[in-house]
């Protein structure tokens, strides 16, 4: 699909049409389509698996032109089962956790007061879109940041037209409906301010006046009375997931999920098939189309008939199991899982056991994970510079509290280790038993 660009929408003579448009040509978008998958997948759906299916024998009965019954054998498309794993949710959370769960730290007090008591628990959501869908926007809403995911089903997302020249995003167009039935409603997004829209008889039309984004009360000569004004930029800013501009639900990982999961459910069909016994009829004398109708009923009787066991004798019935081949079940789904881990660069918790492991091993385990979060920082650290040159703030001295993973112990051996050439107020603040506020309490009492 060709890139809808600002420059476009400026030159349509049809705004309202030219707005039809662009949202369209989004939800056609592959950005679109694989946000949705990220999201059925991080909720622990697979679309995939979904629409797995099996074969099931069975009958089908009918009438010649003398009235006589045929019955013949039939395999025919059943639901079987469909068992979807947790892995997406489970590495965008670590990843996005690791770095983001201790929130945002800045040297200057005052500018983390400016971004709002709310500022960190959005930002975590919004980097948990971000590497579902490959970008997240966020609105500086006069005195808040207000998250604008991609997209939030089939029918309602988020984009920006680019400008042209230098790529940056000049319009941003927020979009929702509650069904297909009801009226879609837009958010245009301006350097000139705020708009609303709503589609009457399939076109989009303003809802209203466009408004400023800052408005202020003055009074002069004049009275009292509001005046509008704006931000120097757009002041919608996106989040990128990485350097890429792309999901971590990539092709590769896909398939593997995938890949897993068909296994998965393949086994637990195996076993639905032999988990009672079923019953081997030798010498029976039945004709084909008896045959034929016993297996409408045979998954309840789990029965097989034999003509003849070759002894002449009587008819016999034995008992039998099926043992499932699990071995090359079970293999393929260990190599999936730490191929999974590996390339998602997560860490796998079941490798950190035992007390007597050491911090070295802990940091090596994590090493994949804390390069994979080096790169999501810097996104997320130029999302939060460019917040805040947007409030006037110029400041590089950014950074984010990473949730450690260490054996403390031996952490409380190293202190008490150091404890000549470190001092009390230092020992404390790193002892990983203690929370910042009782050192410092600690340290008042001590004054």
């Amino acid at each position: 699909m060709d890139i809808i660009t600002y420059q476009d929408y400026e030159r349509a003579a049809d705004k309202a049409a030219a707005l039809a448009e662009a949202v369209a040509g989004y939800k056609r978008s592959a950005a679109f389509r694989t946000a949705l998958e990220a999201d059925a997948y991080f909720r622990g759906e697979n679309p995939t698996v979904a629409r797995k299916t099996i074969l099931q024998a069975g009958k089908l009965e009918t009438r010649d032109a003398d009235g006589r019954r045929r019955i013949r054998a039939q395999a025919r498309d059943v639901v079987g089962n469909r068992i979807p794993t947790a892995f997406l949710h489970r590495f965008v959370t670590q990843q996005n956790q690791f770095l983001l769960g201790g929130g945002c730290i800045l040297a200057d007090p005052g500018a983390k007061r400016r971004l709002g008591t709310d500022f960190d628990r959005v930002l975590a959501r919004m980097g948990e879109k971000a590497l579902l869908h490959g970008v997240c926007w966020g609105y500086w809403n006069t005195d808040h940041l207000e998250m604008l995911p991609a997209c939030r089903d089939a029918l309602s997302g988020f984009f920006a037209l680019p400008d042209e020249l230098t790529g940056a995003p000049r319009l941003g167009i927020q979009f929702w409906q509650l069904s297909r039935e009801r009226p879609m409603r837009l958010r245009l997004f301006e350097e000139d301010g705020l708009s609303l829209w709503i589609t009457r008889d399939g076109r989009p039309a303003p809802d209203g006046e466009k408004r400023p984004y800052l408005l202020r009360r003055i009074r002069d000569a004049k009275g009292e009375r509001l005046a509008g004004g704006n931000w120097p930029r757009l002041p919608v800013i996106p989040l990128w997931a990485n350097g890429e501009h792309r999901s971590e639900l990539t092709p590769s990982l896909k398939a593997k999920i995938d890949a897993y999961d068909r296994i998965l459910s393949d086994f637990a069909d195996n076993l639905d098939r032999a988990n009672d016994v079923y019953w081997v009829l030798n010498n029976f004398s039945g004709t084909a189309d008896d045959v034929a109708e016993m297996l409408e009923v045979i998954s309840r009787l789990k029965a097989v008939a034999n003509y003849s066991d070759g002894t002449g004798s009587s008819s016999t019935a034995e008992p039998r199991t099926i043992e499932v081949p699990y071995a090359a079940r079970q293999a393929a789904l260990v190599l999936l899982e730490k191929a999974l881990y590996r390339d998602y660069m997560a860490l796998d918790t079941a490798e950190l056991t035992g007390g007597s492991l050491t911090n070295v091993a802990i940091r090596a385990a994590a090493a994949g994970l804390n390069l994979k979060a080096d790169r999501y920082e810097w996104e997320v650290f130029g999302f939060v510079r460019d917040l805040l040159a947007l409030l006037g703030i110029d400041t590089d001295a950014i950074r984010f509290q990473r949730q450690c993973i260490a054996n403390e112990s031996e952490t409380v051996a190293d202190i008490a280790a150091m404890r000549a050439d470190i001092d009390r107020a230092t020992a404390l603040r790193l002892n990983p038993y203690i929370q910042p506020e009782e050192a410092e309490a600690l340290l008042r009492g001590a004054g």
